[in-house]
């Protein structure tokens, strides 16, 4: 049985709690700051996540509106909570889960 290694990179709009209870529970997550410059543009950022074969995690919804040829290589989840940022990690970690269990 081959098992796959799903890693994340997740925009500097996400909390860093979010990350930092990803990577507790084992996730391999990168964020943008250890990977590229701040503030780079969303095209490019999106060229570099389909480069690493990595999921986004993000808050920015413009990644929905990018060029259709970088839609196309793009695997996104969309983080659109907000609040508590214990709660907002739990529930990503809860999604997360159950997305990746087939």
């Amino acid at each position: 049985m081959k098992f796959v290694v799903f890693k994340f990179l997740a925009d500097e709009n996400v909390p860093f709690q979010v990350v930092r209870v990803l990577r507790d529970a084992g996730y391999d997550v990168t964020t943008v700051g250890e990977v590229a410059r701040p503030g780079i543009g969303n095209n490019e950022l999106a060229e570099l996540f389909i480069k690493l074969n990595v999921i986004i995690l993000t808050q920015d919804a413009d990644f929905t509106c990018l060029r259709r040829s970088l839609m196309k290589g793009l695997r996104v989840i969309y983080v659109g909570l907000s609040g508590d940022l214990n709660v907002v990690a739990k529930c990503v970690l809860g999604s997360i889960k159950d997305v990746l269990i087939f």
